[in-house]
């Protein structure tokens, strides 16, 4: 009744409600329908968002290739000081007869040849890809000697205290980039309290995640039994806008002297390349923690076929797609003692191996190759003889057949690798 009212008042007054009748208030968009208002409004809302998805999306943009950038800088800038390095002494071998000198030469650019692998190594490890060398190691030890070797060098009014609680000892990881991580993450800490008077603790501890909780960086972590390995200090803390950064290659905020921004971004993908996960807590002025989870090693018994192998056979069937590289590696396996079959063609290579597949004491197989990789090579080897032995070479790797193999307990040698290095892992067939 009220409704019926209103509406004979408002017809009285020359105007009508509703959207199907003209009205005589005008809107802001000059027109004189309600429902063109309502219209502008979403069309004003709609398009608004789409500004402001637009502005972030172009910020986003900006940021990844500003960080591109800082990546690509700083690895131009190590690699041509490297590359000088390396033409600087070949120059001087063409140029002298003097046999020592040239000895001296040839060492240097060893030297600094295998400085340019590792720097590929930690770029890799940046962005996730790398696929480490891993096998048991003690992280026990690890941790012990890391501890011992950093005492010694830091300030003495750092107070540095260590303790290893986790019941589990060994990981399945890289020996070297584990105890790097370890170190990365003290000097860090070191730098925190910039040499005055604190603390940084050390430490490992077991840790069962039941459910998935998201860390300081947005990862999830998976449920699981870990090993955690923590480094805390409490000094001057970590900003949040810088805290979001850390992680980013060539990112710093320390001068030239202290360091190259490798450091974190280096910590973070050796996490990824052991399985792991890290989480970061930090307030200004008060300290900054650190903690790693690493997986607990499951140990892995061998089949009496992987034990007992019969290599009486001199015979070495060689695989690279590389001709360059593959006639180094022949020159090498031969200066060792061997007979070596080289193939540059993976399909060559199992046509042969499945028909002289009793004569051969083991393959040297790289893994990343066309059409064909070195673990499918393997795998159709392994057809024509279960317990086929073999030793995998990589410049790189995808992952999925880095950790198929080592899954399998398989020897990977990373390129570039040395004389020693080849027949160190050789040795170890023999075992």
């Amino acid at each position: 009744m009220l409704l019926k009212d209103e509406r004979i008042n408002n017809e009285k007054n020359g105007s009508t409600r509703g959207c199907n009748d003209q009205e005589t208030k005008k809107f802001k968009n000059g027109s004189t329908s309600l429902c063109d208002e309502q219209d502008y409004l979403v069309n004003d809302i709609k398009d608004e968002t789409t500004r402001i998805c637009s502005e972030q999306n172009s910020k986003n943009q900006s940021e990844k290739m500003a960080a591109l950038g800082q990546l690509a800088g700083g690895i131009a800038h190590d690699f041509n000081n490297q590359l000088m390095s390396i033409i600087g002494n070949a120059t001087m071998i063409q140029k002298t007869d003097d046999i020592e000198r040239i000895r001296e030469y040839a060492e240097r650019i060893i030297h600094i040849s295998q400085s340019t692998a590792n720097l590929t190594k930690k770029i890799l490890m940046f962005s996730k890809r790398e696929s480490s060398i891993n096998k048991p190691v003690n992280l026990k030890s690890i941790m012990d000697n890391t501890y011992n070797m950093v005492e010694s060098i830091l300030n003495k009014k750092i107070e540095l205290s260590y303790s290893y609680q986790a019941s589990n000892k060994v990981i399945l990881g890289d020996e070297a980039q584990v105890e790097s991580m370890i170190v990365n993450l003290i000097l860090n800490s070191k730098d925190a309290l910039d040499d005055s008077v604190g603390k940084i603790r050390i430490g490992a501890e077991d840790t069962v995640i039941f459910s998935e909780t998201v860390l300081s960086h947005g990862e999830m972590i998976k449920p699981g039994n870990y090993i955690k390995v923590y480094v805390e200090d409490n000094g001057k803390g970590i900003k949040d806008e810088v805290l979001n950064r850390i992680f980013e290659p060539y990112f710093t905020t320390k001068n030239k002297t202290k360091g190259t921004g490798l450091g974190l971004s280096v910590v973070f993908g050796t996490v990824k390349s052991h399985s792991g996960y890290i989480n970061v807590q930090s307030r200004h002025d008060i300290g900054t923690l650190f903690e790693i989870f690493l997986p607990v090693y499951v140990k892995k018994e061998k089949t009496k076929s992987e034990t007992e192998r019969d290599l009486n056979s001199n015979i070495i069937m060689l695989v690279d797609d590389d001709i360059n590289v593959l006639d180094v590696e022949t020159e090498i396996l031969e200066d060792l003692g061997y007979d070596v079959v080289k193939f540059s063609e993976p399909a060559k290579a199992l046509e042969f191996y499945n028909s002289n597949c009793n004569n051969i004491a083991f393959s040297v197989i790289d893994i990343s190759m066309p059409v064909m990789t070195g673990r499918q090579l393997y795998e159709r080897m392994q057809i024509k003889k279960k317990d086929a032995a073999a030793i995998f070479i990589t410049g790189y790797a995808r992952q999925t057949d880095y950790e198929e193999l080592t899954r399998k307990g398989a020897v990977i040698i990373e390129k570039p690798f040395t004389y020693e290095d080849l027949s160190t892992q050789i040795a170890k067939i023999y075992m």
